[in-house]
Order: C-alpha cells, then structure tokens, then sequence
C-alpha cells in the first residue's frame, strides 16, 4: 500500500470532529503485507519440526498396518532431528505394536554417558483415546521373562509383556462418574455393547452373539483381543443402576479413559444422533465442521464422536478432543502448535488438523476433514501417503532438523 498520508489523514480528522493531528513528515509509507501460508493445495511458506500422525486410514494402510518404506523413512527423519508423534483414538496399548515396530529409540541413557543435554525428556510422545491421555512411552530392558506371572509371557502385546513401558504420563482426562452412568444407561437402552478403557485393559459386559462378534471385530482392527476383560454377570441377575449396567466391577477399577458405542454399521448414524441428542440436547445437531462446535462443547455434557470405520460412537468428557491433546504435547516436547504438521482422516481428527500449524487430510479421508484442512494429501493411506509428503516438504525446505543444524535457539 503506498500514500502520502497527512493531508487525507488530517482532513479526515477534522470531518470527524477530532483534534488535528500534527502533520506527518513529508516522506512517503510504504506498507508491505505478507502472507506466511497460502490457501488450500497453495504454497507453504512455514516450516516444521513435527510431525503428528493419527493411525487408522492415515499412517496406517488398509491391512491396519504400516510399511517398511513408512518405517525407514520415519526412523529417518527423528535421527535427524525431526518429532515425529502419534495422535489416535485408539488406547496406548492398541497403539503399542505400532511404536514397538517403529522403534525411534526414545529409550533413557542410563550409563551415565550420551548427550550433554541431560535434561532432555525421553519416551515417544503418544496422544491416545482421542485426545484423553498423553504419555511418553518407552522400552524396557528388564528380565521380561522372570517379572511376568507363571504362564503370562506368551503375551504378544508389548506393555502386557512389559516390552514397552509408560515413562511418563503428560495428561489424563477421564470421564466422569455422572457421564459414565448416563452413557451406560443410553447403551443399555439401545442395546449397545459398550467398550470401558481403564489403563490398557478394556471391559466390555456382553450379553448376547450380535455384540460379542462386534467386541471381536474390534478387536481385529486395532489388535486388542488380549486387553479385553469381559464381565459375565449372573445369568439371573438384571443390568441396572445399582450394578452399572453391568460395569460394576469396571467402574471399581476407576473412571474410563473414554467409552465406545459398538454397534452395527447400518445403524450408525441413528444411534450417533440419538446419542448426542440423548447426551446434549437437540442443539448438539451443529454439523461436525461448524467453527463454533468447540465453543458449544464447553456447555455439552459430551464429547461425541461419530467413529471411522462406521460401526462405533466415542463418548469423551465434554473438553477432551484430538486437538486438545496435541496442545498439551506440544508443551511437553517444547515445540510451538505452529510447527506442528497434523495428518488425519476421520471426524475425531477435525479440531486436530484446525490446530496444528498445518492440517493435512489424506486423500482417502472424509470430505469434512478435507474441508477443515490446509492441504488435501495426493496419496491414500495405502499409497503411503504420510512419508510421500512429508519427503515432498523436505524437498521443498519445509521441514527443520535440529540435529543438522546444531540445535535450535
């Protein structure tokens, strides 16, 4: 924007009745706007130093696993420097074969020798149940084989087998006493089988055929049937409240980390508006993309969220969400949301991809999270979109690596 400014400016002050203001030197302003990011599919101009990457239909493929060449190239990118961080719904535990196989070797220096930096947090930084908890997670080098119980070291899942240990956890949010109730009631209600997440064990009370394949459908996605606790109430006596529906002895255990609605795909969409009316009233039918659904969340009772692939509803506590969690790990690992890139698919990836510094949607994702994105990724989830792009940004200058570069003030 280029003006000679006093004459106009003083003029205009008059007009509106205000003191003249003394005049400006006769030299001329030259006002310079830039912009630091463009539009969707534009040109980048910021850099990044992490990389946060939910799971299921984004960093993994359609075989829920992930590749060779996604491992190489993220083992890659963190020797250089780069953060690389999982944000999923899924629980820690369900998320454990994926960080054992990525192995980015967070593990703690207890030799007394390494870096200088001696205050340095280790563990791999995960945001698990959508945004409820966040840890650090880590190897263990102890003598698996005696601290385990008699018959138990046939485990195949890393914590159950404490291959993987939690060094610290960063954040836990649960739900509460009065919304655990009410959402087991409503699941009771519509017949639902509910899975509860208390530490890296899911209880789930079946009561009949239909909801026990659907626990074993679940199962089979996220690899969790060793984490589940099933809770076989007397065939005579009645869910209710007085024994939570049939989670008593789940409940006794502690508040769930969240809850997930089983049920069948035809019948998703109903019972996740059922849910979200029954848990927030008819206002809560804002569209899942609508900028002020965060602001009206505060007043809900609920978190709710429609899940992907179709056949599940989660219940969070009102304030927890993705983006939630990825704030307060960014904190923990002292990197600014701004430098932060967040790959995503799903409707619990919304408030996510918003965020962070900048939202990917991947190619095969839902059409709202590609609408809340900065970018729409070229490649599926089994194209091996995240590592496609994230080498397209280094081509581009777009990523930093402090380990190259000496550290970073």
């Amino acid at each position: 924007i280029h003006f000679t400014p006093h004459q106009d400016l003083t003029s205009a002050s008059v007009q509106a009745g205000k003191p003249t203001p003394k005049p400006w030197p006769q030299t001329e302003i030259i006002i310079i706007i830039m912009t630091v990011a463009s539009s969707k599919n534009g040109t980048c101009r910021k850099k990044f130093r992490m990389a946060a990457l939910d799971l299921d239909g984004t960093l993994l493929n359609s075989n829920h696993d992930v590749s060779d060449a996604t491992v190489a190239h993220l083992r890659d990118l963190h020797a250089r420097g780069f953060v690389v961080a999982i944000a999923t719904g899924r629980s820690a535990a369900c998320t454990a074969h994926i960080i054992e196989k990525l192995d980015l070797n967070h593990d703690v220096d207890n030799g007394g020798g390494g870096d200088d930096d001696d205050d340095a947090k280790t563990g791999f930084p995960l945001v698990c149940t959508n945004g409820a908890r966040g840890l650090r997670v880590g190897k263990s080098f102890s003598d698996v084989d005696e601290d385990l119980p008699p018959k138990k070291n046939s485990y195949s899942n890393p914590f159950l087998k404490r291959t993987l240990v939690i060094d610290e956890e960063l954040f836990h949010d649960p739900l509460s006493k009065d919304l655990t109730l009410k959402t087991l009631a409503l699941a009771h209600r519509l017949g639902c089988v509910t899975n509860y997440y208390h530490d890296h064990n899911i209880y789930a009370a079946v009561r009949n055929d239909d909801q026990m394949e659907l626990t074993k459908r679940y199962a089979r996605l996220t690899g969790s049937s060793e984490l589940y606790r099933y809770l076989n109430n007397d065939e005579e006596e009645e869910d209710n409240e007085g024994n939570a529906y049939g989670y008593e002895r789940a409940m006794a255990m502690g508040p769930p980390s969240k809850l997930l609605m089983l049920c069948p795909t035809e019948r998703l969409d109903e019972i996740t508006d059922l849910v979200r009316a029954e848990l927030n009233g008819d206002d809560d039918a804002v569209p899942s993309n609508d900028n002020t659904q965060s602001q009206q969340r505060q007043q809900h009772q609920a978190n709710v969220i429609r899940g992907t692939p179709p056949f599940f509803v989660e219940i969070l506590d009102p304030s927890v969400h993705k983006g939630h969690g990825l704030r307060r790990l960014c904190e923990s690992v002292d990197v600014p949301l701004e430098e932060v890139i967040a790959f995503g698919d799903g409707d619990n990836d919304l408030e996510f991809i918003r965020m962070a510094g900048w939202g990917v949607a991947m190619k095969n994702g839902r059409e709202e999270v590609k609408d809340a994105s900065d970018e729409v990724c070229r490649w599926s989830n089994d194209e091996d979109g995240v590592i496609k792009t994230l080498q397209q940004y280094e081509l581009e200058g777009k990523l930093l690596f402090p380990k190259m570069m000496g550290g970073m003030e």
